[in-house]
């Protein structure tokens, strides 16, 4: 069995290009694919669905979103209509076998006057193989420093 955990870091190269298929051209030999950064619906990214994107571009996977971050990024048409949308950031798990249930945890987060601290989780799916079940987590945890991830992953193990 094949896993790949990555962060793509919503999509953007060290050539400061956003391209999903190209990721997706790096990850789609995997039998289980965990993803942190992924977002939905941010500008920075082209306003696009980067779970929905990713799944199309490896069409031959079963997959779960679970956003750590989540904010309104609905529009309003001119006959008023809302088209109601979430700007969401967090963890995506894709699997060749059936994704039987998932749960997404978010973990401590701290933030200082100095630090910005995004909201950083641990996304679980259960994953039917045919011949087992497993357990899978996707993670993301702090970069900032040692006082910061220490608790995400005390949090982690006690779940």
């Amino acid at each position: 069995m094949l896993i790949v955990s990555y962060n793509i870091q919503y999509g953007l190269g060290r050539d400061g290009q956003y391209d999903l298929a190209r990721i997706a051209g790096e990850i789609g030999d995997a039998d289980i694919i965990c993803l942190q950064e992924v977002e939905r619906f941010w500008q920075r990214s082209g306003t696009v669905d980067q779970a929905q994107t990713l799944a199309d571009l490896l069409g031959r996977y079963h997959w779960v979103f679970g956003n750590n971050l989540d904010m309104d990024a609905s529009t309003v048409d001119a006959s008023g209509r809302v088209n109601n949308r979430r700007r969401q950031f967090g963890t995506m798990i894709l699997s060749r076998w059936p994704i039987v249930s998932s749960r997404n945890f978010p973990l401590p987060k701290y933030g200082t006057l100095t630090q910005h601290s995004i909201q950083q989780g641990l996304l679980e799916a259960v994953i039917d193989t045919g011949t087992d079940v497993v357990r899978v987590y996707s993670v993301h945890l702090s970069h900032l420093c040692a006082q910061t991830r220490l608790p995400q992953v005390e949090a982690m193990m006690d779940i």
